[in-house]
């Protein structure tokens, strides 16, 4: 063969190489395996060896803090013209972990009523899990009082440097010693962990603590040996469409598809949550936001899907065979919105965290509930509201239930929207979009 041939057919198949190898570089197979360094690869699934970590200086609240004059923060998580399936986290500055306003005393309630009335069905603890649920109440404290020490005392015991349960946490260092009891001033409860031992026995349940000093849903992740992250622990007590007992012992997986799929899950969601898990770091705590809307004021559950007691979790109705004799036995689930009155925005603040020790992930769960008349009123909010829910594909209208509301919603919002214009209360861009909106997530 001629040389100046070759030399152009081995130039033309380099370069031909030369792309396929640029295209496999720059887009990644989303379903990927997750790239570990080779000291995680040492690290035997389900196995977490402790981080010398030390949680950043918190800011303390003025000791002249009031719960009843702090608004709740207004998150309105709803894009112009967008609807992004992926994670939507963003880092999470240290004093911001758990948020109180005028609400928290109040959820408080309702948690302390939930828990004392439906018991181990909204907080329990796994066997064999309870050191991490300690960790997890004992960080939890730990915040507590210092953020809001007008609010929260701690008490800890002595530290005997062979004795790992003395150990102080990684906000107050482990010279401090372990947290082994609080007193909520606003409350005016007080919780000491051997009077919980000595009534419940040794494996008692520091979820039902922790549950009940926070306005949050929590929910505590641990890594099996075959990789997977399963909820082992819990406090579900207004978490409106899901309870605890259905979650509890399933993997992330088993959780995001039980019934019917989240949106995006198996493609897109599922890939990158689980690497995100695998990686998070003690140091790099998340979070993020997400919204729904229901057709009844209900805070705890959903009374639309029919009484708790007799929800059927893969079908996301009432079970008629499961209806307590209590109960209205004609109960049938709840048609289509007929006004905007009836709607609900439900939207949740989640924040993840690696607890250091043991290498759980927490999940805390803050919801806000406000009828959609009285947010339309917010300048900008329901034109933006309106493009996002535009945008939503049918498999996420289909998982929000919008077939019940989306017709009475969406004129309801375009008429909002086009007052607020005509009034002067808000001008567009060029895109659409109102000018000088508050960023995601407000």
């Amino acid at each position: 063969m001629d040389s100046k041939l070759l030399a152009l057919l081995l130039g033309a198949v380099a370069a031909v190489l030369g792309l396929i190898w640029r295209s496999r570089s720059s887009k990644p197979a989303p379903s990927a395996p997750v790239r570990v360094t080779e000291k995680e690869k040492e690290r035997p699934p389900g196995v977490w060896p402790p981080v010398d970590y030390s949680y950043p200086p918190i800011s303390a609240v003025p000791a002249s803090f009031d719960l009843s004059t702090v608004d709740p923060i207004p998150y309105r998580p709803f894009r112009h013209n967008s609807y992004p399936i992926n994670m939507g986290i963003r880092p999470l500055p240290v004093d911001n972990w758990i948020q109180l306003d005028s609400q928290s005393l109040e959820y408080l309630k309702i948690r302390a009523q939930r828990t004392l009335d439906r018991g181990k069905l909204v907080t329990d603890t796994q066997p064999g899990f309870h050191p991490h649920a300690l960790e997890c109440l004992n960080e939890l404290c730990s915040f507590l009082a210092a953020r809001y020490p007008s609010l929260y005392k701690v008490t800890r015991c002595s530290v005997d440097a062979e004795k790992e349960a003395t150990w102080g946490d990684s906000i107050a260092g482990k010279e401090a010693g372990a947290v082994v009891g609080i007193e909520n001033s606003a409350t005016g409860e007080r919780f000491n962990w051997k009077e919980e031992r000595d009534r419940e026995g040794d494996e008692w349940n520091p979820m039902r603590v922790a549950g009940l000093l926070v306005p949050d849903d929590l929910a505590l992740m641990l890594e099996d040996e075959n990789g997977e992250y399963v909820l082992r622990a819990g406090s579900i007590a207004t978490a409106g469409g899901w309870r605890l007992e259905d979650k509890i012992g399933r993997t992330l997986h088993l959780i995001h598809t039980q019934g019917h799929d989240v949106p995006g899950w198996r493609d897109k969601l599922k890939p990158s949550m689980e690497r995100f898990f695998v990686r998070m770091k003690a140091d790099k705590p998340v979070e993020r936001n997400n919204y729904f809307f229901q057709t009844c004021p209900s805070l705890p559950w959903a009374l639309d899907q029919g009484p708790e007691e007799a929800f059927d979790m893969n079908t996301r109705v009432a079970n008629p065979d499961l209806l307590p004799t209590s109960s209205d036995p004609s109960w049938k689930p709840h048609g289509p919105a007929k006004e905007v009155d009836e709607l609900h925005f439900r939207t949740e603040r989640q924040s993840l965290r690696r607890l250091p020790r043991r290498g759980a992930i927490l999940f805390t769960i803050k919801t806000q509930m406000l009828p959609v008349v009285e947010m339309a009123k917010e300048p900008g909010v329901p034109g933006r509201l309106a493009s996002a829910i535009r945008t939503w594909p049918k498999d996420v209208i289909r998982y929000k239930g919008g077939s019940r509301w989306i017709d009475i919603l969406l004129p309801y919002l375009d008429r909002e929207h086009a007052e607020q214009l005509a009034s002067g209360v808000i001008e567009l861009d060029e895109d659409g979009a109102v000018v000088g909106a508050n960023k995601y997530p407000y």
